[in-house]
Parts: C-alpha cells; sequence; structure tokens
C-alpha cells in the first residue's frame, strides 16, 4: 500500500494544511540556534560510520558538524551499477564528479537538447556546456570502475506532429539517430541518458514511443554507444510506464533511470521519496530479480522547504542555512523513513524534508537487497558526506 501524505498524515507531523496547497503561518515555539563546533572539511581518517553519524534521528549538531567532510578512502561499497547526474546550475557536481568518480559507472552531465530544424535534419544543442578536460579527467579518476561519459539529452519544443513524423518515417528516425552517433564520436562520449518518454507520453501512443526508443538504442548500439532511457515512476493506478513497455524495451537499452523522488511537491507536502513508495516502483517494473540488473533506482540529494506560500526545492546550502535556525534532534515521518524539522522565519514556519545520513543508507540498503543500481539526482545538491555512503 503506498504512503499518501493527506490531510490526515500532516496533521499528525505538525503540518497544517490550507486549501490543498500551502500551509498555515501557525508555528510552534521558535528554536534558539545550534550552536556548532569547527566543521571538519575534506578528507578524514574516519568514514560516517566509523563516527556514529549513520543515527536515527540525527541532531542539527552532529550534521553541521560534519556535513562537509567525507572520507579519505573514496573506493565504493556498491558492485551494481551507479549513475551520478551533474548538472551547469550546480557546479559543485562537477568537482564531485571527480572526487567521487570511483563510486560511479556512469555519470550523466545535463548538457544537450535535441532539435528538429527541418525534414530529415536534427540537431543536437547546448554543446557549448560541453567540457572535455573535464570529461577526460573524470573518466581517468573513474577507471577502476570503467566509468563512462552518457550526457542526458531531452527532446525540446517539439510539436506533436513533428514527434509522429520522427516516430513513423524511418528515413526521419535515421537521420536523427546518425546526428546522436555523430556528435557521440566529436566529443567522445560514451552513448546518452535520453529523456523522452515524460514529454511525449499521452501524445502518441505508447507503441510507437517504445519503437522510436528500439530504433534509435539499436542504431547507437551498433556503434558501441550506450543508451539509458529516463523514465517516471509510479504515480497512480495507472502509471505512465509499466512492466509492458520495461519488458519491451529490456533487451534494446542500456538502463532505465526511474526517477523515484518528486513524491510530494509544494501543492502536497511531505516527504521526498516514501522508501514503500520505491520498492512499489521497482517491484512495478521488474518483479523478478532477474530483470533489475539495468535498472538505476532514483535517489535524490535535494529537498524541499514548505512555507506558508507553498515552498521550493533546496540544495545542501539552503538545508545548512536553514538548519543553523534549529536545536535538537530531527523528527522523523516513519512510514516514509524520512527526516524533518520545523521553524519560524520572518514569512511564517517552514517545514524543511531533505535526505540524512540515515535516511539515504536506508534507501541503498533497500537498493541493494532489490539487486538494482543506483541513480543520484544530482551530485552538486547533496552534502559531502554523504559520497560515504554510495
Amino acid at each position: 500500500m503506498l504512503f499518501i501524505f493527506n490531510k490526515k498524515r500532516a496533521v499528525a507531523l505538525g503540518i497544517a494544511v490550507c486549501n490543498e496547497s500551502t500551509l498555515t503561518p501557525k508555528s510552534p515555539k521558535s528554536k534558539k540556534t545550534e550552536k556548532v563546533e569547527d566543521t571538519p572539511v575534506g578528507p578524514q581518517d574516519e568514514t560516517v560510520f566509523d563516527k556514529k553519524l549513520v543515527i536515527d534521528p540525527p541532531s542539527a549538531k552532529d550534521i553541521l558538524n560534519n556535513y562537509n567532510s567525507y572520507s579519505v578512502d573514496r573506493t565504493t561499497y556498491r558492485t551494481q551499477k551507479s549513475l551520478g547526474y551533474v548538472t551547469p546550475w550546480n557546479n559543485k557536481g562537477y568537482d564531485a564528479a571527480y572526487l567521487f568518480a570511483n563510486k560511479f559507472t556512469h555519470i550523466s552531465p545535463v548538457w544537450l537538447q535535441m532539435k528538429k530544424i527541418d525534414d530529415e535534419i536534427y540537431e543536437v544543442t547546448g554543446l557549448h556546456d560541453v567540457d572535455k578536460k573535464w570529461m577526460e579527467d573524470v573518466k581517468e579518476a573513474g577507471k577502476a570502475r570503467n566509468l563512462k561519459m552518457v550526457p542526458r539529452i531531452i527532446f525540446e519544443n517539439w510539436s506533436a506532429k513533428d514527434f509522429m513524423t520522427l516516430v513513423t518515417t524511418e528515413k526521419e528516425y535515421a537521420a536523427l539517430a546518425d546526428e546522436l552517433t555523430k556528435i557521440c564520436k566529436k566529443y567522445k562520449f560514451d552513448g546518452y541518458v535520453l529523456e523522452l518518454w515524460s514529454q511525449f507520453v499521452g501524445r502518441v501512443h505508447n507503441e510507437l514511443l517504445v519503437n522510436i526508443i528500439q530504433e534509435i538504442a539499436i542504431r547507437l548500439r551498433k556503434k558501441n554507444y550506450e543508451l539509458i532511457l529516463v523514465i517516471p515512476p509510479m504515480r497512480s493506478k495507472t502509471p505512465l510506464f509499466d512492466k509492458q513497455q520495461y519488458d519491451d524495451l529490456y533487451d534494446h537499452v542500456s538502463g532505465f533511470s526511474l526517477m523515484t523522488y518528486d513524491f510530494s511537491n509544494i501543492h502536497r507536502p511531505g516527504p521526498n521519496a516514501p522508501i514503500m513508495w520505491i520498492e512499489d516502483c521497482v517491484k512495478l517494473l521488474a518483479p523478478d530479480e532477474e530483470k533489475r540488473d539495468k535498472l538505476f533506482t532514483g535517489l535524490n540529494f535535494y529537498g524541499y522547504d514548505f512555507t506558508p506560500s507553498g515552498g521550493s526545492a533546496i540544495v545542501g546550502h539552503d538545508y545548512i542555512r536553514l538548519l543553523k535556525s534549529y536545536k535538537g534532534k530531527l523528527d522523523k515521518d516513519e512510514k516514509s523513513v524520512e527526516h524533518f524539522f520545523e521553524i519560524k522565519q520572518d514569512d511564517g514556519r517552514h517545514i524543511i524534508f531533505y535526505p540524512t545520513l540515515y535516511s539515504i543508507n536506508e534507501r541503498i540498503k533497500l537498493i541493494n537487497d532489490l539487486e538494482t543500481g543506483v541513480s543520484v539526482w544530482e551530485l552538486g545538491q547533496g552534502l559531502a558526506y554523504f559520497f560515504d555512503l554510495l
């Protein structure tokens, strides 16, 4: 059974819901700012496990005193595949990809867009963001795991008519595949992470979506390039991507990047990725372990700050700034296995959900038990000591 963060549950967590989308300005008593010691920065001899920081519940003081350090031993605990996303708008991710390269088998910089120019003419844009030296350095740093560079490519500003022409005309999808392989060769990519499904599902028949992905994957594979498909998680009784489509594509693509996050949002406040929901999403697509080897289960390194006006997503530095106004141990939602805390600021009450060492580790244990890979969105949004867990 899926955990739904509804009104009743919101009240139980101290979240008052107004008009289904906002939080009331009422707040518990403000807490004094937590006093913290000098925060160690950079590599340390001990891991977060050695320091006994992977605990439930964590305290604000422990987080603030340790978040900016990581173990000098940067090898991985995992044998399954690991995909890490890097975005230009969070530059810390570039450094993290290099520093922790041996914890990943795939790095996906979010650089590229596919655009239709004319009949049988396609162009990959966003190439101005490509950093060849960084790619070379990261691949060299990750050579122990044969790290592969697979930029994400998204179909941008496509009409339903353009897409229908693509999926129904062999010359069109052959031209698109040629553009993809040409760019791979020129920039020495190892393939792509393809974000396509969520943009076109419901606009064209699923069978046509499956067919075009198969055709692109076949043409890339002939040139020894990989294709990892981004797929949406289950959000209702009628999922946007189901077992049939997974099975139809399994033998064609190199992997599936499952977006098991954003379960809640500013219109429905609550946990980002309830742990039971993650398990349900995996088992919906691959009930048997034998077909889970190509699945990268999503792991978020960001959170949400819910406010009376709605709120927004937050990344590591936002979280630390907010946490400095909180004292004591964090609260926990038992069903989702996520921690949160509440503070009062000038604009009203804030309820902050963000990953902790404990919540991440519980998800990694689940992912290991399910025998899937992991995909992290995204490396620049997390805290340095998160990488000890990977």
